[in-house]
């Protein structure tokens, strides 16, 4: 028979053990493979999003009225349905989600959104144009928008 104070050793070791194994405070479920933030952006969600906080910030700095506001960001979301991704332009969510966090801060709300050094990646830039050039193809095929 084990003496008491070998019980409390033997507990001891299986806890360590079980706390030095066991996954780190965040990690559990990231056995897939990552956070998905490099993962590329679905672009419907980004825009969405993008643009009813561009609306919201105008609101906020008093360019339009709050009935204005929301006109925006119907418009904004009719706009966004009809974007695309080209093949060789793919942000990744963590792009995206840098733009989206720095554009609900209050510290940039004086800014344009081309002042906003996150909005303005490569990645992103690359975006704008190809959602703006597929909106330009849709009037010129004659689609309604």
């Amino acid at each position: 028979m084990m003496r008491p104070r070998g019980v409390l050793r033997a507990l001891a070791a299986g806890l360590w053990v079980l706390l030095l194994a066991g996954p780190s405070p965040g990690a559990v479920g990231s056995c897939s493979g990552g956070d998905g933030l490099d993962d590329p952006a679905p672009l419907r969600d980004y825009c969405r999003e993008r643009e009813e906080l561009v609306c919201v910030r105008g609101q906020m700095r008093r360019e339009y009225t709050v009935d204005a506001q929301d006109d925006c960001r119907r418009d904004a979301i009719e706009r966004c349905d009809t974007r695309f991704w080209y093949d060789s332009c793919r942000p990744t969510v963590r792009d995206t989600e840098a733009c989206l966090i720095a554009l609900r801060l209050v510290e940039t709300l004086d800014s344009t959104v081309d002042e906003i050094d996150e909005c303005n990646t490569p990645a992103l830039a690359c975006a704008e144009t190809a959602a703006a050039e597929s909106v330009d193809y849709a009037a010129d095929a004659g689609v309604m928008q």
